[in-house]
């Protein structure tokens, strides 16, 4: 099993590129965790141990995505020499009207390669246009095409797919998302978390893998709350700076209105809201931004949070081990300072951490800043 190399140049840049575990290796309890508990206040832990992050009272909300195989080859026709061309699609962001009709997506088109190449090394696609069709499929009865509604920065699609049976046909194409780090091919059971319902996502929202049923009654015997809600968890890597800059994309999400209750009661008696993951912190960020503040239902998340945001639902966050300009360090710098973040990531190296998404965790209270 690999860990983060220790042998790094410089602290700024504490991840190593590391082979990620599956499901059969994930190690639950023995997780290791980083927690930020205050300004120069920093502890290694293991998940064993983290109900003692709790106090009875406290809400944990987790997400309940599923994550779809979402990268597809296809081909798309090239009307000047009336060819059929090859390309990738990586579906980047659900949009949706509904999990039961999930008909819209952005997504991102790749040249030729698979997942064995770094992303930033694959070519460009075929020229594409709004009005375009991607097919996909050897015409046996389960063939799926997408329409081409939008282009931007000449990768960047918005699709409308079409088929008789769209989950079914979504499954019987694609792959599952993964990067070149990876020792071997994915399964689509590697990418479920033990909350895994509607297949909304395209990447897992992974901070939840480290969650076992054992540790679930942990927390529920301390007398904590688990919340769930539902966010598209979106692609975390294009390959290119600038498309990169622009993650996460616009994502769709569902708050229960039960979920609201419990957190808005937990907030009125003074206990914490941690989010399990990046993409519960964005749903219920997003979902506050609503003129009638924090309420349930259906929305699509624009939020993205830079240093400098202030934090109105969450009190703290469990995310993974990330790359010092990923939209996930953004985060963490506006939750801690830069310094403390990289002090903590060496300490993390050093020690032996497992980075990427099948990694190790921290948890990052909001008030380490």
């Amino acid at each position: 099993m690999s860990s983060f190399n220790t042998s790094l140049s410089s602290i700024e840049n504490p991840i190593a590129t590391l082979q990620a575990v599956t499901t059969a290796e994930r190690l639950y309890d023995k997780t290791r965790l980083l927690v930020f508990q205050g300004p120069q206040d920093i502890h290694h832990r293991h998940m064993a141990e983290f109900s003692e992050s709790f106090q009875a009272g406290d809400v944990l909300v987790v997400n309940r995505s599923a994550t779809l195989p979402a990268s597809f080859g296809g081909q798309v026709q090239h009307a000047p020499s009336g060819k059929a061309l090859p390309l990738e699609i990586r579906l980047a962001a659900f949009q949706g009207p509904s999990p039961s009709q999930p008909l819209y997506w952005q997504a991102i088109a790749f040249g030729a390669g698979d997942w064995r190449q770094p992303t930033e090394l694959r070519g460009k696609p075929p020229a594409l246009a709004p009005g375009d069709v991607i097919t996909f499929g050897n015409g046996l009865g389960d063939d799926l095409s997408a329409h081409i509604l939008q282009v931007e920065h000449e990768r960047l699609l918005t699709l409308r797919f079409d088929s008789k049976n769209l989950l079914p046909a979504l499954y019987a194409h694609g792959r599952p998302i993964q990067y070149a780090y990876h020792a071997q091919p994915l399964e689509i059971w590697d990418q479920q978390t033990l909350f895994s319902g509607p297949p909304i996502s395209v990447e897992p929202p992974s901070a939840s893998f480290a969650l076992s049923g054992a540790l679930l009654q942990r927390l529920q015997a301390r007398g904590v709350k688990l919340l769930p809600l539902l966010h598209s968890a979106g692609l975390s890597s294009t390959g290119d700076a600038a498309l990169d800059a622009l993650l996460p994309l616009t994502e769709w999400y569902d708050i229960p209105a039960d979920t609201v209750t419990h957190i808005l009661k937990a907030r009125a008696q003074g206990r914490r809201v941690v989010a399990m993951g990046t993409t519960v912190m964005r749903a219920l960020e997003s979902a506050a931004q609503r003129p009638e503040g924090l309420s349930g239902g259906v929305g699509l998340s624009h939020l993205k949070v830079r240093p400098g945001y202030r934090f109105q639902v969450v009190n703290a966050l469990v995310t993974g081990m990330h790359e010092p300009e990923s939209s996930h360090m953004h985060i963490l710098k506006t939750l801690c300072p830069l310094a403390l973040i990289q002090q903590g990531y060496q300490e993390a190296a050093e020690l032996g951490y497992r980075g990427h998404e099948y990694g190790d965790l921290s948890l990052v209270n909001c008030g380490c800043a």
